[in-house]
């Protein structure tokens, strides 16, 4: 987000920069266990995660003539082909899957990663890298409300919080930015 105005000329207003650090700032309330120190591999992966993913969108917005369907099964298969080689080094590459996992394995690849991946990647050529940014946010409130309710997980009050800024941050930085835009253009 802080790269777009340089990398794609993107004007980055103060609606998306609020939006943008409420969102930041609701992502470390959501991930409670930051503030404790936590695990320090954990953190390493994770930054090393968020620049990545930054790595991705630029690139993919870079990437014009590469779109759709071949621009999920290219993602997906660099994807697997690093998470292999990183399973490889850390433990090995025995895998031992049962009969009864692979319909939900199935399912969880089909689904969630071959249908949803076909979508974000479809859209991220379309859409502002700052959307893209401000939206992507979005997944890790998903992953503890969906802990929450599917697993029974209990949520602390700064999380609830944290949700709360993520939701408020997206819904400034894309809703009413653009809002206020629009209003100014058409006067």
């Amino acid at each position: 987000m802080i790269l777009s105005p340089f990398l794609f000329g993107e004007k980055l207003t103060i609606y998306k920069i609020a939006g943008f650090l409420s969102v930041l700032v609701g992502v470390v309330f959501i991930n409670g266990n930051i503030a404790g120190g936590g695990d320090g591999f954990g953190i390493i992966c994770g930054l090393s995660s968020a620049v990545m993913y930054s790595l991705m969108v630029i690139f993919n917005k870079k990437a014009k003539d590469i779109t759709g369907l071949e621009n999920a099964a290219l993602q997906l298969f660099i994807s697997f082909l690093t998470a292999a080689a990183f399973v490889g080094i850390k433990q090995g590459f025995s895998v031992n899957i049962k009969m009864a996992d692979i319909p939900p394995i199935l399912i969880l690849g089909i689904v969630n990663t071959g249908i949803g991946c076909y979508f974000y990647f479809s859209s991220i050529g379309e859409l502002p890298v700052q959307t893209v940014a401000l939206c992507g946010y979005i997944e890790p409130l998903s992953a503890v409300l969906f802990s929450m309710l599917f697993l029974k997980e209990s949520m602390l009050p700064l999380q609830f919080i944290g949700a709360a800024m993520i939701i408020s941050g997206s819904f400034l930085g894309e809703y009413i930015g653009e809002r206020l835009n629009m209003k100014k253009t058409a006067v």
